[in-house]
């Protein structure tokens, strides 16, 4: 059975991420086969701030604009990863995210995600390593005034 390019193209845009370079490209595959693939036009939101969360995504293409409080945040771009922090303690959306430019994402579901990091602990200290990273940031910055 021949596999989608496509489908491979997801996989290796997964693979090229930080998040998921951890993981094998077989293991991607299927990842990208599980996946919806989410298009989004510059402006549309694609959650707010306090909607319940309904999966992890992943950019493969354009520019995501994080928004708190009607104030832009952070700038996220192909290979990142957004929506981790609802999804992990079933809590609500802690932001708005809005498309800066015609985007393409790939959802991933909660169970989805649940199996990814129960099987791949690479996964789950990614997660973790990405947090903290965030947080890190925010501190920075609000130590520097920039929120």
């Amino acid at each position: 059975m021949e596999l989608d390019p496509r489908l491979i193209q997801k996989a290796v845009n997964l693979k090229n991420s930080e998040f998921f370079s951890g993981l094998q490209t077989d293991v991607l595959i299927e990842i990208s086969r599980l996946c919806e693939e989410v298009h989004l036009s510059a402006g549309q939101i694609l959650f707010k701030e306090g909607d319940s969360a309904n999966g992890l995504y992943f950019i493969l293409s354009g520019s995501i604009s994080v928004v708190i409080n009607e104030n832009v945040v952070n700038t996220m771009n192909s290979g990142e990863v957004l929506g981790e922090i609802a999804l992990l303690d079933s809590g609500r959306r802690s932001a708005t995210i809005v498309a800066e430019e015609t985007s393409i994402l790939l959802k991933i579901s909660p169970v989805l995600f649940d199996e990814i990091l129960e099987d791949y602990s690479e996964v789950a200290r990614q997660t973790m390593n990405m947090l903290v990273k965030r947080i890190r940031n925010i501190k920075s910055r609000m130590e520097n005034s920039q929120i």
